[in-house]
């Protein structure tokens, strides 16, 4: 029987074939392979549990124990049972079981007592075809059929756990009892129905915070794969993960903390998003490398990472959220005038600050003077019923892609056929800007439940995601 475990390369884990052989010598045991001080310490784990177990050790041979691929150097948090097992099975003290199949992944760790436990990284593991043996898991399994022991003497009789779905996982965070206005409960519907990176700008205490942080509670729920790759990079963290991720890292963080890198390479917030929404309130008080790097990792759902020769690539699919003042009293809003204290060229040198092109990577800019008015007649509860109306249409039209990452040539095969015939404006020098009000458009027609995008849906779409664009650049319009 070939015996096989994970190591860590980089962020992934890939299979290592254990290979055991007892030769005529003292009682010593060789790792070679490239195996980290880890791996090396985990031998008097091995030991200790053995005998705990009642089992013998090798009295007058030497054990000497392979890892492949032998280039790879090897960390891994759950080798040690493989090693237990191939020792055990290679010495004749315990039968294999004759259901494992060939080759067969062992991934556990040992306690001093032969107890077996589940490692920290278990659900980083690459998903497989193939039985894993490991320790009891609380929540079932989630990643192929498994066989589970709690203690090392169970091996010869394991418990067999088929695969269930990972999506039982589940937990929907109960939405809270809260109401907005109508400007406002359409803009969170828009963006919560088509996952549009939304800029919050405005008046300081308008509510710009209070709108995002409801944002989860909208969200429809991931798929099977979204959600394995966010609870897999979770649990490199030692965390666990039930719904979406909400990541709000403070305006002083490091490009390194929010991208990732150093070495070996770790995941930075933007990774750690993945999946769900990266907050990022005070927009404009983040450190200028911390906006530029977000470019890439917006358009493109990943941030490749290259150090000292070693490069990866970080899943980096979340939902952009930012809210940041205008000025630094905060009392900026463009069109209006207002008590600002700061002279206007402040102002402007504040204003700066917010990079052109990553703005253009926004689909939408809202100011907050715009609903911080009115009747707060809309629960909740029922912005998130529109939400679900407008993704259950969207499956239905079958688009399984949210409309926030559909190419520009899905979007104009959406349009209507007046629209086909005609085209935007002109005025709209930016390809991307076309493509946000598209995007935007899009969402638009799904949550009124149209099958194509009509002129009403671009007019709208030109009050979120071009009109506001073009005031927040124009000086003129801050009196």
């Amino acid at each position: 029987m070939r015996i096989f475990s994970f190591a860590q390369d980089g962020s992934q884990m890939v299979p290592v074939e254990v290979q055991l052989s007892l030769i005529p010598g003292l009682p010593q045991v060789q790792f070679t392979g490239l195996p980290d001080m880890a791996i090396k310490e985990s031998i008097m784990r091995i030991k200790s549990a053995i005998r705990a177990q009642n089992f013998e050790w090798p009295k007058t041979r030497q054990i000497i124990i392979n890892l492949r691929p032998a280039h790879l150097k090897k960390s891994s948090q759950g080798l040690e049972l493989a090693v237990a097992c191939a020792l055990l099975w290679k010495t004749e003290q315990l039968p294999p079981p004759s259901d494992m199949s060939s080759p067969f992944y062992v991934y556990g760790e040992l306690s001093l007592d032969g107890t077996v436990s589940v490692p920290q990284d278990w659900e980083s593991l690459p998903v497989r075809k193939e039985g894993i043996l490991t320790g009891r898991i609380k929540e079932g399994n989630y990643l192929c059929p498994l066989f589970q022991i709690s203690q090392l003497r169970d091996l010869e009789n394991p418990t067999f756990v088929p695969v269930k779905p990972i999506t039982e996982l589940l937990q929907k965070p109960p939405i809270p009892d809260i109401c907005f206005s109508e400007k406002a409960a359409h803009i969170l519907s828009i963006v919560a129905a088509g996952f549009h990176s939304l800029l919050l700008a405005g008046e300081a205490g308008s509510g710009k915070s209070t709108l995002s942080e409801h944002l989860p509670y909208l969200l429809p729920p991931p798929s099977s794969y979204e959600f394995r790759e966010s609870r897999r990079v979770w649990s490199r963290m030692g965390r666990s993960l039930v719904w979406r991720p909400f990541v709000h890292p403070h305006h002083s963080i490091t490009p390194l903390a929010m991208i990732g890198g150093g070495y070996p390479l770790f995941y930075g917030e933007i990774t750690k998003a993945h999946g769900g929404i990266l907050f990022m309130d005070e927009y404009l008080e983040f450190h200028p490398k911390v906006q530029e790097a977000l470019r890439e990792p917006v358009e493109r759902g990943e941030i490749c990472i290259a150090r000292r020769g070693q490069s990866e690539k970080f899943p980096a699919r979340f939902l952009l959220v930012a809210a940041t003042n205008l000025c630094p009293c905060g009392d900026l809003v463009p069109g209006k005038s207002s008590p600002c204290s700061y002279s206007l060229r402040r102002c402007f040198s504040h204003l700066e600050r917010l990079n052109g092109p990553m703005l253009d990577r926004f689909d939408i800019l809202a100011f907050s003077d715009q609903w911080k008015t009115g009747n707060l007649s809309v629960s909740l509860k029922e912005i998130y019923k529109r939400v679900m109306r407008a993704d259950a249409f969207r499956r239905k039209r079958g688009q399984k892609e949210v409309n926030a990452r559909l190419s520009l040539q899905e979007l104009e095969s959406s349009l209507s056929v007046f629209l086909k015939e005609t085209q935007l404006s002109s005025s709209i020098s930016s390809k991307r800007r076309k493509k946000a009000i598209l995007k935007v458009a899009r969402t638009l027609a799904d949550l009124n439940e149209n099958e194509s995008i009509e002129v009403q849906h671009i007019d709208q779409a030109k009050e979120l995601s071009l009109i506001p664009f073009m005031q927040i650049k124009d000086k003129g319009m801050f009196p």
